[in-house]
């Protein structure tokens, strides 16, 4: 039998100052720096150049995401999907804040334990791991069953810590593996999506991850 297949690439935006600065982003909306901005053209003439293009390319809400998904969306001449839930996880009372920051508000213990395991241990007022799972994969279904037909890519721009939520997911992963995980800032994943032609069948594809964190496209200049 015949298969359709879409291939998905996930993209982290570009770098912002507080990127640099080791502070917690979250949901506050910050934006790309001028390497940023560089490196989201840069993304884009990789994408936009690869033979298989992006058709269509979603984006998180924020600036930082918005801004990089809209130099992907450019050279192709395409409208930028946005959707809240394509956020990065919320980190509450500790947005804004470098890790001296948070030793000094009296959160030191805590944060060492948020790095050693960020699912059972958040921030104060932060968003739960299993929020962030539902409302990504919530997001990636829906996009996924726009796209299910036929054989073309699509593109996801996001954050380094949601966008892991679908890395697991097309491994078969749960939430707890996403610390395992790291996305630089413009690196490229890509989860190529197949299965039978059923126009009866709304089920999730067969995913597999044939690329991960890929920087090669960013001149030297602009790794972080």
């Amino acid at each position: 039998m015949a298969e359709d297949r879409l291939t998905i690439y996930l993209v982290r935006h570009g770098v912002t100052t507080w990127n640099r600065e080791n502070r917690m982003q979250g949901h506050t909306d910050v934006v790309l720096d001028s390497t940023g901005i560089e490196q989201a053209v840069a993304v884009g003439s990789r994408l936009a150049g690869s033979g298989n293009a992006p058709v269509a390319v979603y984006c998180s809400d924020l600036s930082r995401a918005k801004d990089t998904a809209a130099e992907i969306a450019r050279p192709l001449g395409l409208e930028l999907n946005i959707d809240s839930n394509l956020r990065e996880t919320c980190l509450g009372d500790w947005e804004g804040l470098t890790g001296e920051e948070i030793v000094a508000r009296g959160d030191g213990a805590l944060l060492q334990k948020y790095r050693e395991d960020a699912y059972h241990n958040r921030p104060p007022n932060a968003e739960t791991m299993d929020s962030v799972w539902e409302r990504m994969l919530a997001a990636y279904r829906g996009i996924y069953l726009q796209h299910s037909a036929g054989r073309s890519a699509i593109a996801i721009v996001g954050h380094g810590g949601s966008l892991r939520a679908l890395l697991c997911q097309a491994m078969g992963a749960n939430v707890t593996s996403m610390k395992h995980l790291w996305l630089s800032n413009a690196g490229v994943s890509i989860i190529e999506c197949t299965r039978p032609i059923r126009q009866d069948d709304n089920s999730m594809p067969f995913q597999r991850i044939t690329l991960l964190n890929d920087t090669s496209h960013l001149p030297s200049h602009l790794s972080t």
